[in-house]
């Protein structure tokens, strides 16, 4: 997780470049993380936007989020399935 937030261009940012002290990254990586156990703990999430998120050396702060399910149907739970 730590390569997927630290490898873009922008990187430098979040460590404290023009200035600004760095963000918190292990909060970035915990909300990477969350993101990422809710996309797998319900089936039925179609989309999440999480727009826009303030990261701050305090921490980090989803301003705006909106999520998107479909609906609910039964499945096999022995049945998995490659999204």
């Amino acid at each position: 997780m730590h390569d997927l937030i630290t490898s873009p261009r922008c990187a430098p940012l979040l460590f404290g470049a023009h200035s600004n002290g760095p963000v918190d990254i292990e909060e970035l990586e915990q909300l990477l993380l969350r993101l990422s156990r809710m996309a797998a703990d319900l089936p039925q999430l179609a989309e999440s936007d999480f727009n826009p998120v303030l990261a701050t050396p305090g921490g980090v702060t989803v301003l705006d989020a909106r999520i998107r399910l479909l609906p609910c149907r039964p499945q096999d739970p022995y049945l998995r399935r490659l999204r």
